[in-house]
């Protein structure tokens, strides 16, 4: 499973794996598609209220480090005219 995976590899890094760390995990583990740090936050907000943008994107970093996920960056150039 891809959660276990991500949760596994984290903590051979010694990562800790906080309630909101695991949230995030868990979102990008099932899902199907590739949310940005904005969509999983709004999916998150209303369990983790005091949950802030930064703590996702420092998740996401964390992964990334790892290798567990890459970033994808769009160019709005195809949305012209």
């Amino acid at each position: 499973m891809r959660l276990q995976q991500m949760i596994e590899r984290l903590k051979a890094s010694n990562c800790r794996i906080t309630p909101q760390r695991y949230a995030v995990l868990n979102v990008l583990g099932s899902s199907s598609d590739h949310p940005s740090a904005e969509n999983i936050h709004a999916k998150l907000i209303e369990h983790y209220p005091t949950m802030g943008l930064a703590t996702v994107y420092k998740a996401i970093h964390l992964l990334k480090r790892e290798g567990e996920i890459l970033e994808l960056e769009f160019s709005d150039l195809g949305n012209s005219g």
